[in-house]
């Protein structure tokens, strides 16, 4: 079997764990190519891809998508040639929209996602094939081990921008009229942290003024790349609303924000920018307590962002959500928040602050979790498998 990895630059951030699944399907046996399609003429990397002649190619999120013209027609690459093109969305796929409108005719597709509600983004966007499912997980030849000495009492994983800024530059950017869904969806997006985009903008948009409907709905389909990242806008904002809010309750205490902070800080909180990845697990190493808050572009799943927290033995302070208990086990694995609730916040904060030992166990018991569950071995087979089985079909066809 041949399978091509098509990246654009380097695997790097929460990207680089795909190295694991191309180290695996090496060790099985498989021809593997990686080709940075961003390097280069187009035409050239072209050629060495067909050259190669793929039964797979893999690329994040959409990004390898390429398209040809075939008898004055445009075809996704993959359908041209005749191999299989399977993306592998670890992020939310209506982010990365503009791709995936190419593979709407496409039907040598296949996507693989992180997150059981990307499914429903990528229905959406009109991708008919069913996608297959695989949980995150880590590369841990890429990982660090933890500091010996957690000197960093109070971290949050940042980045962290004010809600506001993001308020203001929508504001300049759409339709006035439009405004009130833009602030409606995403405050009860807030209020109601587990649910997903789609569904919060259709229950939002179904109370306003069928007059302002009908308007909006006219815009939608004129301009669906305008309306599309009017959806990503609102994502964001929640996510940002919810992260400052939660900050806001945390004013005076000594807490280090991992990453980039747009707006004025709270009394007591200090930013602190990493250059890199390796510096970012390094301070996760040396941190008693991180606080996380989870995005709306990740609705239901566990993230690569809370396993590289668990991974460093860091007691994970996380919201409360109904699907957490099938990835680490509340107040054993993770201590847990509702994100509105400031009492519970301050209070737990406080508590494990004052009980170090008990938070450092927990944070051993997430660790613990993460090298028996979160590795890349049973995905990367469950992924060899699968193609497997689909060549043996085809050939059978």
């Amino acid at each position: 079997m041949r399978i091509a990895f098509l990246k654009v630059g380097e695997y790097e951030g929460l990207a680089r764990h795909i190295k694991a699944i191309i180290r695996r399907f090496r060790e099985k046996g498989t021809e593997v190519l990686e080709l940075n399609i961003a390097e280069g003429a187009l035409n050239e990397k072209v050629k060495e891809l067909l050259d190669f002649s793929p039964f797979f190619c893999i690329d994040l999120n959409g990004s390898g998508i390429i398209t040809v013209v075939q008898e004055d027609n445009k075809k996704v690459l993959s359908d041209a040639a005749g191999f299989v093109h399977v993306s592998i969305f670890n992020d939310e796929p209506l982010f990365n929209f503009m791709p995936l409108m190419d593979l709407r005719p496409a039907t040598n597709f296949l996507p693989i996602v992180c997150d059981l509600k990307y499914a429903d983004s990528l229905a959406f966007l009109g991708i008919k094939q069913p996608p297959s499912y695989i949980t995150p997980f880590l590369d841990l030849q890429q990982m660090k081990e933890p500091s010996t000495e957690r000197n960093i009492n109070l971290a949050f994983f940042g980045p962290v921008i004010d809600p506001n800024i993001i308020a203001n530059h929508v504001a300049q950017s759409v339709k006035q009229e439009f405004l009130g869904v833009f602030f409606e969806v995403g405050d009860f997006m807030f209020r109601n942290p587990e649910v997903h985009i789609l569904q919060a903008h259709d229950y939002i948009l179904s109370m306003f003024n069928p007059n302002i409907q009908e308007e909006y709905l006219k815009w939608r389909e004129e301009k669906p790349q305008e309306f599309l990242t009017f959806l990503n806008q609102i994502s964001l904002y929640a996510t940002a609303k919810k992260r400052w809010f939660l900050l806001s309750f945390l004013e005076g205490m000594e807490l280090k924000i991992f990453g980039e902070v747009q707006g004025e800080l709270f009394e007591g909180h200090q930013s602190i920018v990493p250059q890199n990845w390796d510096e970012l697990l390094e301070l996760l190493g040396q941190s008693l307590i991180v606080i996380t808050s989870y995005p709306h572009s990740v609705p239901t799943g566990v993230g690569f962002v809370p396993l590289e927290v668990a991974s460093m033995g860091c007691a994970m302070f996380v919201d409360y959500r109904a699907t957490l208990a099938g990835f680490f086990t509340p107040e054993e694995e993770v201590i847990t928040h509702l994100p509105l609730d400031r009492a519970e916040i301050e209070e737990k904060v406080l508590y494990y602050l004052d009980y170090p030992e008990k938070a450092l166990e927990i944070g051993e018991r997430a660790r613990k979790k993460v090298f028996e569950k979160y590795t890349h071995e049973d995905r990367a087979d469950f992924l060899h498998d699968l193609f497997t089985n689909i060549l043996a079909s085809s050939q059978q066809s």
